[in-house]
């Protein structure tokens, strides 16, 4: 009867500690990703206040040279439009979707040029007077590489494989 009992207690109290971790590792997740929300969700405010944007699609953080946050939304008018903001300076760019390739475009480019196992990071940035997306990748054998897309004809600017 001891026996059974104690085995029950040790059980429970397996249980228990296992469900406090896991609530500790799920709080400490949850607070890590803070300043992600935040910053996405200041993104959407200037997006909806200088681009009368209504309808947030897509959200990316570009952070390769200049750090450059992009709602990708519609506009009270149902025009597409991807809203670019230079997070050192606040300076917006607003740019219609139709006027260059999209990220569905830019990821079948990169999935059929160069066969990643996985896209680590796609964003929209500014490169001197063009707009360009970078792509962030994860070959097969595990490196990494990057490739730069102008956003207006969709060519191939620049690549960096095997990092």
């Amino acid at each position: 009867m001891r026996r059974a009992a104690r085995q029950k207690w040790r059980r429970r109290a397996w249980l228990i500690i296992s469900l406090i971790l896991l609530a500790g590792v799920i709080g400490v997740w949850l607070r890590s990703l803070a300043p992600m929300r935040e910053l996405r969700r200041q993104a959407i405010t200037i997006a909806e206040t200088k681009a009368d944007v209504t309808r947030v699609d897509d959200f990316y953080w570009d952070t390769q040279r200049d750090s450059y946050l992009t709602v990708a939304g519609r506009t009270k008018a149902k025009k597409r439009v991807y809203v670019l903001i230079r997070q050192k300076t606040g300076k917006v760019h607003v740019l219609a979707q139709s006027s260059g390739i999209t990220q569905a475009q830019v990821t079948a480019q990169v999935n059929t040029q160069y066969a990643p196992r996985r896209i680590t990071s796609i964003g929209l940035s500014r490169r001197g007077k063009k707009f360009v997306w970078d792509v962030g990748y994860r070959t097969n054998s595990g490196k990494l590489g990057y490739v730069t897309y102008d956003f207006e004809t969709g060519k191939q600017l620049a690549a960096i494989r095997n990092l």
